[in-house]
């Protein structure tokens, strides 16, 4: 069974990635060099040519991962799987991993970066804003996915992964976590901006709703 998984940013891909790599060894593959959140990528540059890809797993690849709309590939007999964070949380953790990130040449992150973009003006920027909706997501059938997890529940949906796909997954492994501080605890604790994060991110949210609800 070849399986593709869609990691979604600050929604514990960084832990999927380790715990696949552990279950699959060399037949496991990370591949972030299209990322959709990336201005430059080639699906927000040139979307026809990149969903035509019908883009398959090399030789000796039982397992990918990465981020990528799974539109790109040719799903024949793919076990497809995602993991999504509440949008409102997944902003947040976005925000405070960034600024604490110094410029990579990404440049939706050197932006917010020069910008010095508060946590509302960085959500409204259309990439952010329709992160699951349109840029990861767009366009695509969400009942082509085998597996969709939430993000609090990650070790229920890595169990029911390795379950599903009899892969030794270790569901207990977590990676890359933001770090806590007094002022994203302030924020998640203001009920105005949680609302106002809320009203911004609507799209998303009703797509995390319907689809991890």
């Amino acid at each position: 069974m070849k399986i593709i998984s869609v990691h979604a940013p600050k929604a514990g891909g960084t832990s999927i990635l380790k715990a696949l790599s552990n279950a699959f060894g060399d037949e496991f593959e990370a591949d972030n060099s299209d990322d959709p959140a990336d201005p430059r990528s080639q699906r927000n540059i040139d979307p026809d040519s990149y969903f035509s890809r019908r883009r398959t797993l090399r030789h000796g690849i039982r397992c990918l991962h990465g981020h990528f709309h799974p539109g790109q590939f040719d799903l024949a007999g793919a076990y497809l799987f995602t993991l999504l964070r509440h949008p409102v949380e997944n902003i947040i953790s976005i925000y405070y991993f960034w600024k604490e990130l110094p410029p990579q040449g990404q440049p939706l992150h050197d932006y917010f970066l020069s910008r010095e973009l508060d946590i509302f003006e960085m959500a409204s920027l259309p990439l952010l804003k329709r992160l699951y909706s349109q840029t990861y997501f767009g366009s695509f059938d969400m009942s082509r996915f085998d597996l969709i997890g939430r993000h609090d529940r990650r070790g229920e949906a890595l169990r029911k992964l390795g379950t599903d796909t009899g892969a030794p997954i270790d569901a207990s492994l977590r990676v890359n976590v933001t770090r806590p501080s007094p002022e994203r605890e302030a924020l998640m604790a203001d009920s105005t901006a949680i609302r106002r994060l809320g009203a911004i991110l609507q799209d998303d949210i009703r797509f995390y709703e319907l689809y991890c609800g």
